[in-house]
Order: C-alpha cells, then sequence, then structure tokens
C-alpha cells in the first residue's frame, strides 16, 4: 500500500509512526513553518520533524489544492491519502486524487464535536466518553461518511492535553486496523445523521475567564478543557489570578467569590459548591502553593472573587444545522 500523509500537529504524530513501521508512507505534506512564541521564530510543525527523522520525503505547501502540489502528491502514485489534523479544507481535485479517497481521523464521535476544539468541548461539557472517528473526507468541515469510530473513556480528572494524547494513540490504532480493509474495498462508509450534528469553534484568549456564577463542578470542567491555553483565570480586585492547579471541586456550598484556605487548597465560592485551588499565580508572579499564595496575598482573600463577572461568551459549540 501507497500512502501520501497529511498532518501538522503532535496529534498526528502517533499515525505517522503507525503507517511508517509498515513501510506504507512515500510523501509527507504539512503546513509551513509559522511564526511562534514571543520572539515570533519559525517553528517547524511535529510531523515534519518526525518526517524528517524518518528519513520521509516532505513538502510544506501554502495551499495543497494548487497545482504543483497535486503534481507532487500524484508522482508519488498513493492508493489512499490519510489526513491527521492537517489543518485545511481539500478540494474536489485532491480528494478524488488516490483510488481509495482520502480518510480522515477526528477526534470526536461524529457527528457530535465537528470543528475546531472538540477535544476541549468534550471536557467542557463533562462528557465521561468521547472518542476518535475515521471518515471519507469530503469538501464540508467534518461531514464525510464514517468508515469507522472507536470510544474512548474520559476521567474524572483527566485535563484536554491528557485526553488529547490518548485520543491520538486510538486513533492510530484505529487507522492502522482499518486501512487494509478500506482500501481493499471491504468497508462501506456510512452517512452521518446531520440531524444530530454540533460543530466547536476555535478557542480565544477571553475563554479563560472564570464565571463564578456557575457551579462550581462546571468551572472544573472548564479548567480541565482549556489547559494549557487559553488557561483559566479569575479576576480579583482588578488583578488576574490564573488557577494554575485544581484538585476535585468541594460540593459543600460556600458564598460566591468569598474564598478561605483549607489545607493546601484555596477555597473559592461558587454558583453552588467551591472550586478548591492548589497552585495559583498572581498577575505578573510564578506560579506558588496555595498557602504561598494566602501568605503573600492576603489582602485578596478579603476581596470578592470574580467581581466584576465577565461578558457572555459565545458557545463552545452549537448544532451544526
Amino acid at each position: 500500500m501507497r500512502v501520501v500523509f497529511l498532518g501538522t500537529p503532535a496529534f498526528a504524530l502517533p499515525a505517522l509512526r503507525r503507517l511508517h513501521a509498515r513501510g506504507a508512507v512515500e510523501l509527507v505534506v504539512s503546513q509551513p513553518d509559522r511564526p511562534a512564541g514571543r520572539r515570533g521564530r519559525d517553528r517547524t510543525p511535529e510531523v515534519i520533524e518526525l518526517a524528517r527523522e524518518l528519513g520521509l520525503p516532505t513538502m510544506q505547501p501554502a495551499n495543497p489544492n494548487d497545482a504543483s502540489s497535486l503534481e507532487r502528491i500524484r508522482a508519488a502514485r498513493p492508493d489512499v491519502v490519510a489526513v491527521v489534523a492537517y489543518g485545511r479544507l481539500l478540494r474536489p481535485s485532491l480528494l478524488e486524487l488516490a483510488p481509495a479517497g482520502v480518510v480522515n481521523l477526528h477526534p470526536s464521535l461524529l457527528p457530535a464535536y465537528r470543528g475546531a476544539s472538540p477535544i476541549q468541548a468534550a471536557v467542557y461539557d463533562g462528557l465521561t466518553r468521547t472518542g476518535v472517528t475515521l471518515m471519507r473526507m469530503d469538501v464540508g468541515l467534518d461531514t464525510g461518511p464514517v468508515i469507522a469510530a472507536r470510544e474512548v473513556a474520559i476521567g474524572a480528572g483527566e485535563t484536554a492535553p491528557e485526553l488529547h494524547d490518548r485520543l491520538a494513540e486510538a486513533g492510530a490504532k484505529l487507522l492502522d486496523e482499518m486501512l487494509d480493509s478500506w482500501v481493499a474495498g471491504r468497508l462501506a462508509a456510512q452517512p452521518q445523521d446531520f440531524e444530530s450534528a454540533t460543530v466547536t469553534r476555535p478557542l480565544e484568549r477571553a475563554d479563560a475567564e472564570l464565571d463564578l456564577r456557575r457551579p462550581a463542578r462546571a468551572l472544573f470542567d472548564q479548567w480541565r478543557a482549556f489547559q494549557p491555553w487559553p488557561g483559566a483565570f479569575v479576576r480579583v480586585d482588578g488583578r488576574r489570578v490564573v488557577a494554575a492547579a485544581m484538585d476535585q471541586p468541594s460540593a459543600q456550598d460556600t458564598p460566591e467569590g468569598c474564598t478561605s484556605l483549607d489545607g493546601d487548597s484555596l477555597s473559592v465560592g461558587c454558583g453552588s459548591g467551591a472550586l478548591r485551588l492548589t497552585r495559583l499565580q498572581p498577575e505578573g508572579r510564578k506560579a506558588m502553593s496555595a498557602p504561598a499564595f494566602a501568605n503573600g496575598y492576603a489582602p485578596l482573600l478579603r476581596a470578592a472573587w470574580g467581581d466584576p463577572p465577565p461578558a457572555p461568551r459565545p458557545p463552545l459549540t452549537r448544532p451544526a444545522s
């Protein structure tokens, strides 16, 4: 089998490793290097770094759908094109280039959580299960027919980065197991249920602010979902205090916005229950333990946390139709 692989971030690495171990990868396509970090230096995609380590030919076109890109991909004579977190929509000229088409690995159980932030959205919504889906790619955004899917449990305190890594491994295994049968024509893809489809939006920096009017459990899920970016913070006396680490929230009701030191955690009252912050980072300072924060910032413990409350944010997930 000959495969052209399209991928960009770390989520795609386990799949690339598995396909390379089969000797199937003829070409790796990724996004161009882009400025990153405070200094704006160009950063090479993780997929390109791994491909170079493995000795695989690579290309990083600005547009994979243009004529020169298509010519290079066609020259690799792929039986199938495999896409894992590539980050660009593909046009019919590329979608129809290989005999078995283009298959795409998506980190949710489609048709739920299409779009930009499916892993974060599943954690944010407090789900106990999500999964990975292998689909035949079409011109829409995660709208193609489903080839196979596999469920993955979400731990009660699991963060989005932890779940990301497990989904990447589960997805790579699913792709590896199903690809031969798909290319041989032994699998039939099933259309998605468009009536129940949902789509997620990209995360934004403003999503990080915690609204203490919400239940503590929901805020804990928000904190888990938004690690490492955009993170989570509470506004206190005009400052931002980042919630660097949390324990499971307390079910005991505490007045909203009131705080108290409870052992190794700072209890923060919410709409119901209380958050338990174990590490905090005052604006412009390094992160510190809850007892160290209480010692160094005692006046903030007497202030009203979360006042004023943040402006309403657009939903992270909405119906697709």
